[in-house]
């Protein structure tokens, strides 16, 4: 008699542990379930923070340069008589970001659809935040960025002839595009 009771006390708190345990597993499941969707959230809320933060860039200018022989450079349109491109743009307000250091990675793209590159001189790739994709890039310009317009100019010298045709200029800032410009070298 005494061990038919303490089995029937032993098999009800066994099923009373399996209920226990069937409520905990539904709890933590709803858990699991909540912080996916809270870390989908973030995840959405940090990109459109970064996307917020991007300095954006206006009057893209791009010219072709040549360098006479005492050294000054003077504007050219000609593709046999460029010897380097000048870009310049001006960075726009952007109360977002927080002032100190911002890059702009310049990407300028021949006739062809190839980005001019040369690794000893700067340029590299980074990773596109709009798809992931990466992207070639000729130089990097690096700015004191304090909430202000500002101009900022960068020259490519790759010591290389340049072809006729367009160039699209693009300028990128925390891997979203900025802003863009073409130039036409006859």
């Amino acid at each position: 008699v005494q061990l038919t009771e303490e089995n029937t006390t032993l098999a009800t708190n066994l099923d009373s542990a399996h209920v226990r345990n069937m409520e905990l597993t539904s709890a933590r499941a709803a858990l699991a379930s909540e912080k996916d969707a809270i870390e989908a959230e973030r995840s959405f809320l940090a990109k459109k923070v970064n996307i917020a933060s991007v300095v954006k860039v206006n009057k893209v200018e791009a010219n072709g340069l040549k360098v006479k022989g005492s050294g000054k450079s003077v504007s050219r349109n000609s593709a046999k008589n460029t010897d380097q491109i000048q870009v310049c743009f001006n960075t726009t307000v952007n109360e977002v970001v927080e002032p100190g250091n911002e890059q702009f990675f310049i990407r300028i793209i021949n006739p062809l659809g190839e980005t001019l590159a040369v690794e000893e001189l700067g340029s590299g790739v980074f990773t596109s935040n709009a798809n992931g994709e990466q992207i070639r890039y000729t130089q990097i310009e690096d700015v004191d960025y304090n909430h202000n317009e500002q101009q900022v100019c960068a020259v490519w010298s790759p010591n290389q002839t340049f072809a006729e045709g367009n160039y699209k200029i693009e300028v990128y800032n925390k891997g979203y595009l900025a802003g863009s410009t073409t130039l036409r070298l006859k």
